[in-house]
């Protein structure tokens, strides 16, 4: 099959070797030319940059596209919801790849929130120095949260210039952005949030390769609350769970 892969993230560069492995032409498409680096450095056809509706079909075409493979990141729905729609249109078939869940143990430590509201005012009931652990995509969504601008707030992002501008342009003293590409380790989350007395942590539900494991254990040794982002259910996914079952259920369409 002539396979078109939109990634950007290690699961799914895994996820198209493995592919390339079982005989597949393979492209991938990331969001960032970062992204598309990382994954030419493992031997794979790549293109980078946002995509419309019209950019998708010429892929389609350019490439005798014959599989959709969306393997973005959980939270990305604007391209969840393209994928499908343009993949349907083309007559195309859509495969979703869906990380594993994260497996986590029951504490009252562990908060969930079903949105960004109830956890901006879930965190604002639950201290007063907040780690923001979900990326720079949303920063102005939570700052209109009602009382999240009275506490005090920390946000890890990642390293770029136009990322650290964006942070400043709303308001982050330098002392309030940790910019660093993850994922990071239970120790280090323990070190930084010991160091800056962080109270309550605020994150996304993005599996074991995203690191959400690492952060609750870490808050969890430290005593301090964590809220996590549930996942977005805007569809019905197929319970795949290993990437063995996922390349079966693609091979099916040969």
């Amino acid at each position: 099959m002539n396979l078109l892969v939109l990634a950007g993230t290690e699961d799914g560069r895994c996820l198209a070797s493995e592919l390339e492995s079982h005989g597949h032409q393979v492209w991938v498409s990331t969001l960032t030319e970062y992204g598309a680096q990382i994954a030419e450095a493992q031997g794979l056809h790549t293109r980078h940059g946002a995509l419309d509706e019209a950019g998708l079909f010429n892929l389609f075409e350019q490439n005798s596209i014959t599989g959709l493979i969306d393997a973005t990141h959980p939270y990305a729905e604007k391209i969840h919801e393209l994928a499908r729609r343009v993949s349907k249109e083309a007559e195309i078939p859509y495969f979703r790849w869906e990380r594993p869940k994260i497996s986590s143990e029951d504490s009252p430590l562990i908060h969930w929130a079903a949105g960004l509201e109830e956890a901006g005012k879930l965190a604002c009931h639950l201290g007063q120095r907040i780690f923001l652990s979900t990326g720079s995509k949303n920063l102005k969504d939570w700052l209109e949260v009602q009382g999240f601008k009275k506490r005090e707030i920390f946000v890890r992002v990642l390293p770029k210039a136009e990322v650290l501008r964006q942070c400043e342009a709303l308001g982050f003293k330098p002392y309030q952005i940790i910019a660093a590409q993850g994922p990071f380790s239970q120790r280090f989350n323990e070190a930084l949030w010991e160091q800056l007395k962080i109270d309550v942590v605020i994150t996304k539900e993005s599996g074991q390769v995203g690191g959400t494991e690492e952060k609750i254990k870490a808050c969890l040794k430290l005593e301090i609350p964590i809220i996590v982002l549930e996942r977005p259910q805007s569809e019905k996914l197929e319970p795949v769970e290993t990437i063995e079952e996922f390349l079966q259920r693609v091979e099916e369409f040969k």
